[in-house]
């Protein structure tokens, strides 16, 4: 679920912006997303994200059609978000001396913004309920939102802390991603013909790691086994691997967090290794 928002723009209007010109007027951080959906920071791409730095949510996305300028902000999300969202919207449109924006809902002016920003509370808190209600119902085990850093996993015991609360899904949003760790996600490779999706983490490093193997939106199928590589090119099954640690931390729907010391990862070497 998303909201966008289109400004117009062709290639000879004397007021024409480019990307580096929408960060600078939004005043907002900014990076793009890895294959992985982790965030890049301070790079750019046919799809950037803004995002506000101690607040962060899920992003605005920007990104061109042709010379138009396109933003676009993922639902359920924070109120100071939507809010940043139409904000820039504002600045941009002050910058090209216009008040019309095209809209989910068609041509807008500047003044429609404070029911637009209505709107999309009321549907992100919707989509909040929503979530919850096919969670408690086990109809889901859990969602995956993108958030601006990593992937967020909402299942019952996230959901019941937000408990269909903007203030506290921002509050929620932020505290994970700004927590200082390192979110593990896998490549993929082929190996003697066979796909193979290898995770990474090392002693002494906040790690954010998945109860069970995945590839993120299943953008890779077909993958027939799975290994954690230390920093030393060393490979542990992934279950092996898994089975190992004791001393970890809830993180979300479908992650824990540990850090590992210099001797559990000795331990792991000399007990678990394989070539592969």
């Amino acid at each position: 679920m998303s909201v966008a928002a289109e400004i117009k723009q062709d290639q000879n209007d004397s007021k024409k912006l480019t990307l580096e010109d929408i960060i600078q007027i939004s005043g907002l951080s900014y990076g793009i997303a890895d294959a992985s959906y982790r965030l890049i920071d301070n790079e750019t791409g046919d799809y950037t994200l803004l995002f506000e730095t101690g607040r962060l949510a899920r992003g605005i996305e920007v990104s061109f059609d042709q010379e138009n300028i396109l933003l676009r902000l993922s639902l359920p999300t924070s109120r100071e978000e939507i809010h940043c969202f139409y904000e820039t919207i504002r600045k941009i449109c002050d910058r090209k001396e216009t008040r019309q924006f095209l809209h989910e809902e068609g041509w807008k002016d500047l003044d429609d913004i404070p029911g637009l920003i209505e709107n999309d509370i009321r549907a992100s808190t919707g989509a909040l309920e929503d979530l919850w209600e096919k969670v408690k119902e086990d109809e889901y085990k859990h969602f995956q939102v993108f958030g601006v850093c990593f992937p967020i996993s909402l299942g019952k015991r996230e959901l019941e802390e937000i408990a269909n609360d903007l203030n506290q899904f921002a509050d929620f949003m932020n505290r994970l991603q700004s927590m200082n760790v390192y979110y593990s996600a896998p490549k993929v490779y082929d190996v003697r013909g066979r796909l193979t999706g290898i995770y990474f983490t090392d002693a002494n490093l906040p790690t954010v790691f998945p109860t069970e193997p995945y590839i993120v939106m299943n953008q890779v199928e077909g993958i027939e086994e799975w290994y954690v590589m230390l920093k030393d090119q060393r490979t542990i099954p992934y279950q092996d691997f898994i089975g190992f640690i004791r001393d970890m931390e809830y993180f979300d729907a479908d992650h824990i967090l540990f850090v590992l010391t210099e001797e559990e990862v000795q331990m792991l070497a000399d007990h678990y290794a394989v070539e592969i």
